[in-house]
Order: C-alpha cells, then structure tokens, then sequence
C-alpha cells in the first residue's frame, strides 16, 4: 500500500506496519527481545508466536511457577529461536538466552 506519504518511510519499513500498533501491555516484550536478542518483530509476527504458543506448536522448555512457562519458538524470518516467558494465553517477556535453556532443548528435541 503506497501513499503521498511512502516518500518519508524510511528504508526497509515493512508496509505491513501501516494503520498498526502493539499494544502498551506488550511494550516491555518488544523492548526485552531487542535488548537480549537484537530482534525487531515485523508485523504479524508476535501474534504468530502467541498462536505457537496457544496450539502447542512451541515447545515447552522450563516451568517457572504452576502458571508461567518458558517457551522456545523460532523466528522464521531472521533464523532466529527465541525463549519466551508466557502463561499459555499471553507473552509477558523475552527471556534471555541461556545456554542451559538451548541444553534442555537439544536434550528434548533429540529423544523425539
């Protein structure tokens, strides 16, 4: 979608941001994951990761209390696996990455 105004984008903006936000409860998961894994989210691509999340298509790694789950999922877009805290329903950070997380993770994926 191009307007009188695709002049001042600057380069490499992905139109998909267009008429897009992230909402103020998300902000501290998009500030960790740049933080700790130097990553900018395109558009779509969070609420991808909550559908991982939510459908069982992200693996499970470490229980951090009966609720909160760390989970590994893959950025596809910049080759990229990435652990995340969430409660099933909602992303609450980036967690940082360890070696002992990729560890478990290797260990999980190879008895499969």
């Amino acid at each position: 979608m191009k307007d009188k105004f695709s002049s001042l984008w600057p380069s490499g903006f992905d139109e998909r941001w267009i008429g897009k936000s992230i909402p103020k409860r998300d902000w501290h998961f998009h500030r960790q994951l740049l933080a700790r894994y130097g990553i900018v989210l395109a558009a779509g691509e969070f609420a991808s990761m909550v559908r991982d999340i939510k459908h069982g298509a992200a693996l499970p790694i470490m229980k951090l209390s009966p609720r909160k789950v760390i989970y590994s999922v893959k950025i596809e877009r910049v080759h990229e696996r990435i652990y995340v805290a969430s409660d099933g329903r909602q992303i609450f950070t980036a967690w940082p990455p360890k070696k002992k997380l990729n560890e478990i993770r290797r260990r999980m994926t190879d008895r499969s």
